[in-house]
């Protein structure tokens, strides 16, 4: 459906540009003259350019190649004269509705690259209202909204794209929802903020900022029991998120003096991902015994080098003590320390990107929860 739609979309500039050539523009295109005119434009923009001029020299008001010719505009970055072209189509009394829709989706996309995301959002509703348009219309929505922090709007976009094209919109609209609701918390609105949370848990089970959104959210409120509960659903979501989750269930442990419930979620931890390294430093320091302590690191450390695994192992009491730590390993330890400090914390599966922090949206790319800790092995 979207390939015959996109084929029709470029319709006009087959059009446009047999008009240039000379053709008859009554004339019906075949197949072959079509797309050796979308050849034109994509491999000579300015050669097809200057045939859409001289070809609406004859007929200024041809909306299809003011349309094309717009687009062909935009593209080059020239949204000013995008503009005018999509804007004196619209001004013509007597459109027929697919030329207008598809003028509204074009002045929407010429708005969204020069900013005026108002206007944009105007348009592309508008265009949305045709059958042939609603889908590439709210696919151009969807980032308008979410640039402007309506999340509301945005999970409404989004559940209409997920019944157009029959598809899951579930984890965006789950991170809408958190959106939401980190905003209720900032207002001290404690009770909405848990509400949401738990929808976004609902609307997309395997969402771990929902959880250790309300691991924090239990934890500032001192209801350790169920923070632990929230945090201790992490590893059974992504285990990419063991770095994340573990210092959070220490620092609850620690201030509700319940040692063991520790140790309990180490050792289940250890039990399912023995070499993630997330798992055995932390369960390294429950250790009391040096030696022992020594051992397991290098046991470990055997099976999967890590880059923290061996700065921690350096850094034993007993391997001071034994003399084993010269100034040189000191050196070593040291210039490791350092250059895990620049290696990337944070890695986007989708691109590629390596944040220094976490972003539940990257960056670059643009996608949801496709930001993760980034492996810590040598």
């Amino acid at each position: 459906m979207l390939e015959s739609l996109a084929l029709w979309l470029l319709l006009p500039l087959g059009i446009g540009l047999g008009i240039a050539l000379g053709r008859n523009p009554r004339s019906a295109l075949s197949d072959s003259d079509m797309l050796a005119g979308l050849t034109l434009a994509q491999d000579n923009p300015d050669r097809a350019i200057a045939a859409l001029t001289k070809a609406l020299e004859r007929d200024p008001a041809a909306a299809e190649l003011n349309l094309t010719l717009g687009a062909l505009f935009r593209k080059r970055g020239e949204i000013d004269r995008a503009l005018r072209l999509h804007e004196s189509v619209l001004s013509q009394p007597e459109l027929k509705p697919d030329t207008r829709a598809l003028a509204l989706y074009e002045l929407g996309q010429d708005c969204v690259k020069a900013g005026l995301l108002d206007r944009a959002e105007e348009a592309l509703k508008k265009a949305a209202q045709h059958p042939a348009f609603d889908a590439l219309a709210y696919e151009q929505l969807l980032p308008i909204h979410e640039q402007l922090g309506e999340w509301d709007q945005a999970t409404e976009v989004a559940e209409r794209l997920a019944s157009l094209k029959r598809q899951s919109y579930a984890t965006v609209c789950a991170h809408y929802l958190l959106e939401m609701a980190e905003e209720a918390q900032a207002q001290g609105d404690a009770v909405q903020a848990t509400k949401l949370a738990q929808r976004g848990l609902e609307t997309d089970s395997g969402c771990v900022r929902a959880n250790l959104f309300l691991g924090q959210l239990y934890e500032s409120a001192a209801s350790w029991k169920e923070s632990l509960a929230a945090y201790a659903r992490v590893p059974a979501q992504d285990v990419r998120f063991l770095a994340e989750v573990i210092p959070a269930v220490q620092r609850v442990c620690a201030a509700s003096q319940q040692p063991e419930a520790l140790q309990h979620f180490l050792d289940d931890l250890e039990a399912r991902h023995s070499l993630d390294s997330a798992v055995w430093l932390a369960r390294a320091q429950l250790i009391g015994d040096g030696n022992a302590q020594a051992r397991y690191l290098a046991e470990k450390l055997s099976q999967k080098p890590s880059w923290r695994g061996l700065i921690q192992f350096l850094s034993l009491p007993v391997a001071q003590e034994a003399g084993v730590l010269t100034e040189p390993v000191q050196a070593f330890r040291e210039a490791l320390s350092k250059l895990l400090q620049k290696r990337p914390r944070y890695l986007c599966a989708h691109c590629g990107f390596t944040p220094s922090l976490l972003f539940w949206r990257c960056p670059s790319c643009k996608q949801w929860g496709t930001v993760a800790p980034a492996e810590d092995s040598l």
